[in-house]
Protein backbone atom coordinates (compact mmCIF):
# COMPACT_ATOMS: atom_id res chain seq x y z
CA UNK A 1 0.00 0.00 0.00
CA UNK A 2 2.78 2.51 0.96
CA UNK A 3 4.27 1.80 -2.43
CA UNK A 4 1.63 2.61 -4.57
CA UNK A 5 0.86 5.78 -2.22
CA UNK A 6 4.23 6.85 -3.35
CA UNK A 7 4.00 5.58 -7.18
CA UNK A 8 0.52 7.94 -7.35
CA UNK A 9 2.02 10.53 -5.61
CA UNK A 10 5.07 10.74 -7.67
CA UNK A 11 3.15 10.60 -10.85
CA UNK A 12 1.77 13.36 -9.41
CA UNK A 13 3.58 15.37 -8.36
CA UNK A 14 5.55 15.08 -12.30
CA UNK A 15 2.56 15.94 -13.78
CA UNK A 16 2.23 18.55 -12.08
CA UNK A 17 5.26 19.90 -12.77
CA UNK A 18 5.13 19.84 -16.56
CA UNK A 19 1.53 21.39 -16.63
CA UNK A 20 2.61 24.73 -15.04
CA UNK A 21 3.09 27.07 -17.37
CA UNK A 22 6.08 28.50 -18.54
CA UNK A 23 6.84 32.27 -17.89
CA UNK A 24 5.61 33.98 -21.10
CA UNK A 25 8.71 36.88 -22.62
CA UNK A 26 6.98 40.76 -22.83
CA UNK A 27 7.86 43.89 -23.17
CA UNK A 28 6.75 46.98 -20.44
CA UNK A 29 6.58 50.19 -21.79
CA UNK A 30 6.61 53.02 -18.87
CA UNK A 31 5.62 56.61 -19.72
CA UNK A 32 6.02 58.00 -16.28
CA UNK A 33 4.63 61.89 -16.06
CA UNK A 34 3.74 64.30 -13.96
CA UNK A 35 0.03 65.75 -13.20
CA UNK A 36 0.41 69.11 -15.75
CA UNK A 37 2.19 68.16 -18.71
CA UNK A 38 3.83 69.94 -21.61
CA UNK A 39 3.18 69.96 -25.21
CA UNK A 40 6.13 67.60 -25.58
CA UNK A 41 5.32 65.21 -22.73
CA UNK A 42 1.84 65.09 -24.53
CA UNK A 43 3.23 63.95 -27.86
CA UNK A 44 5.64 61.48 -25.91
CA UNK A 45 2.08 59.84 -25.04
CA UNK A 46 0.93 60.18 -28.69
CA UNK A 47 3.57 58.65 -30.37
CA UNK A 48 3.70 56.03 -28.03
CA UNK A 49 0.71 55.16 -28.59
CA UNK A 50 0.23 55.49 -31.91
CA UNK A 51 2.42 52.81 -32.44
CA UNK A 52 1.67 50.73 -30.40
CA UNK A 53 -2.21 51.20 -31.79
CA UNK A 54 -0.94 50.94 -35.15
CA UNK A 55 1.82 48.08 -35.44
CA UNK A 56 1.58 46.13 -32.44
CA UNK A 57 -2.17 45.99 -31.42
CA UNK A 58 -2.86 42.50 -31.40
CA UNK A 59 0.57 41.95 -29.08
CA UNK A 60 -1.23 44.37 -26.72
CA UNK A 61 -4.23 42.47 -26.92
CA UNK A 62 -2.19 39.36 -26.21
CA UNK A 63 -0.48 41.22 -23.41
CA UNK A 64 3.07 40.62 -24.38
CA UNK A 65 3.62 44.18 -24.67
CA UNK A 66 1.55 46.02 -21.80
CA UNK A 67 1.89 50.34 -21.85
CA UNK A 68 1.26 51.87 -18.64
CA UNK A 69 1.18 55.82 -18.05
CA UNK A 70 2.06 56.14 -14.89
CA UNK A 71 1.55 60.12 -13.12
CA UNK A 72 4.31 60.10 -10.43
CA UNK A 73 3.29 62.45 -8.67
CA UNK A 74 0.47 60.65 -7.04
CA UNK A 75 0.82 58.80 -3.84
CA UNK A 76 -1.12 56.00 -5.42
CA UNK A 77 2.13 54.93 -7.59
CA UNK A 78 4.75 55.35 -5.16
CA UNK A 79 5.57 51.86 -5.38
CA UNK A 80 6.82 52.16 -8.71
CA UNK A 81 7.91 55.08 -8.36
CA UNK A 82 10.60 54.05 -5.52
CA UNK A 83 11.21 50.50 -7.22
CA UNK A 84 12.47 52.44 -10.67
CA UNK A 85 13.72 55.38 -8.65
CA UNK A 86 11.62 58.01 -10.85
CA UNK A 87 12.17 61.32 -10.47
CA UNK A 88 11.56 63.06 -13.84
CA UNK A 89 9.34 62.35 -16.97
CA UNK A 90 10.70 58.77 -17.95
CA UNK A 91 10.07 56.94 -21.12
CA UNK A 92 10.74 53.05 -20.28
CA UNK A 93 10.92 49.86 -21.81
CA UNK A 94 11.89 46.81 -20.16
CA UNK A 95 12.27 43.66 -22.10
CA UNK A 96 11.00 40.58 -19.93
CA UNK A 97 12.84 37.37 -21.22
CA UNK A 98 13.56 34.33 -19.59
CA UNK A 99 13.33 35.87 -16.01
CA UNK A 100 15.81 38.51 -16.67
CA UNK A 101 14.91 41.92 -17.34
CA UNK A 102 16.69 44.74 -20.06
CA UNK A 103 15.78 48.33 -18.90
CA UNK A 104 16.17 50.55 -22.23
CA UNK A 105 15.95 54.72 -21.16
CA UNK A 106 14.14 56.13 -24.38
CA UNK A 107 13.87 59.70 -22.06
CA UNK A 108 16.17 61.38 -24.27
CA UNK A 109 15.13 60.47 -27.67
CA UNK A 110 11.66 61.15 -26.85
CA UNK A 111 12.22 64.76 -25.50
CA UNK A 112 14.64 65.64 -28.68
CA UNK A 113 12.20 64.43 -31.26
CA UNK A 114 8.38 63.15 -30.15
CA UNK A 115 7.35 66.87 -31.09
CA UNK A 116 9.99 68.66 -33.27
CA UNK A 117 10.52 65.04 -35.44
CA UNK A 118 7.86 62.54 -34.42
CA UNK A 119 8.53 60.27 -37.69
CA UNK A 120 11.78 59.80 -36.05
CA UNK A 121 10.77 59.18 -32.55
CA UNK A 122 8.34 57.05 -33.52
CA UNK A 123 11.17 55.03 -36.04
CA UNK A 124 13.22 54.91 -32.69
CA UNK A 125 10.59 53.62 -30.49
CA UNK A 126 9.39 51.19 -32.89
CA UNK A 127 12.68 49.61 -33.74
CA UNK A 128 13.45 49.40 -30.06
CA UNK A 129 10.23 47.39 -29.45
CA UNK A 130 11.36 44.80 -32.73
CA UNK A 131 14.15 44.30 -30.97
CA UNK A 132 12.68 42.68 -28.44
CA UNK A 133 11.13 40.27 -30.92
CA UNK A 134 14.16 39.48 -32.61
Amino acid sequence: MKKLTLIVLSIFFSLSLFAQEAKKDFVQVFYFHRTERCATCNAIEDGVTSVLNSSYKKDLQKENIIFSSINYEEDTNSAIIKSYEIENPTLLIIYNKKDKKEFIDLTDDAFSYARTNPSKFKKIFKSKINDFFR
